[in-house]
């Protein structure tokens, strides 16, 4: 886990205002904070793709295909429950001739998907090359994820509420009043029209490189938390 990132948006409200919010004097604040962290696990969606005159040809050069790249999955470390070979689609394929401006038909299209989740990052390149070395020829797209996603979470709306409570001190130092008791908190923010106000921000340290491979980056992830607090003031 990288740079703990706290910052609070601050919004005060001195007298009754809509919403959830009491009718007493109050603080309204927003705690924030974010982490970044190196991805731990990828997810990668492709397909095998032929095309022959007869569907047969086509589904037996596909499957052929799929049994290497499962194999090479394997090889990787990616366990069963990780590897999702879809079935497979037929779709009749047809040509224009322009000087008959008629269809013709040019064979049948087999194309199967696979998604593998890969939980060392660090052979990603490594496994894409063999897969298209095994004749996978189509790559949808990669999602870079992290297993502890939600431990994680938890570590950062603990910071947020830090940040929040902080807020609160400071804003009603600043204004010369006495926090009173915690009203009400919530992860998500409440439907009152109050304008927030940005106290200055801490600067955001810039993340470390992670390079995988030489041609490939999968960055960071942020994982962020927001926690709405209202305070009673005196």
């Amino acid at each position: 886990m990288k740079k703990l990132l706290a910052s609070a948006l601050l919004f005060c409200s001195l007298t009754a205002t809509a919403g959830s919010l009491p009718e007493a004097p109050h603080l309204y604040v927003q705690g924030q904070a974010k982490l970044q962290v190196k991805p731990d696990r990828a997810t990668i969606r492709m397909a095998i793709n032929d095309q022959q005159m007869q569907v047969a040809d086509a589904k037996r050069n596909v499957d052929a295909v799929m049994a290497k790249a499962i194999g090479i999955a394997k090889k990787f470390n990616i366990i069963e429950k990780d590897i999702h070979a879809e079935q497979l689609n037929v779709y009749r394929q047809n040509t224009y001739n322009r000087e008959t401006n008629q269809q013709e038909f040019a064979g049948f299209r087999v194309t199967r998907t696979l998604n593998l989740t890969l939980s060392d990052v660090d052979k990603y390149p490594e496994l894409l090359q063999a897969l298209v070395e095994a004749g996978v020829n189509e790559f949808y797209d990669t999602q870079f994820s992290v297993a502890e996603h939600n431990n994680i979470l938890k570590t950062v709306q603990k910071a947020a509420i830090k940040d929040a409570k902080l807020a609160a001190k400071e804003l009603a130092k600043d204004f010369d009043v006495k926090l009173g008791k915690l009203y009400s908190v919530s992860f998500a923010p409440m439907d009152t029209p109050v304008v927030p106000f940005l106290r200055a921000q801490a600067k955001m340290m810039d993340a470390e490189s992670s390079n995988v491979g030489n041609a490939y980056n999968t960055g960071y992830i942020t994982i962020d938390a927001q926690v709405y607090a209202v305070y009673f003031i005196d």
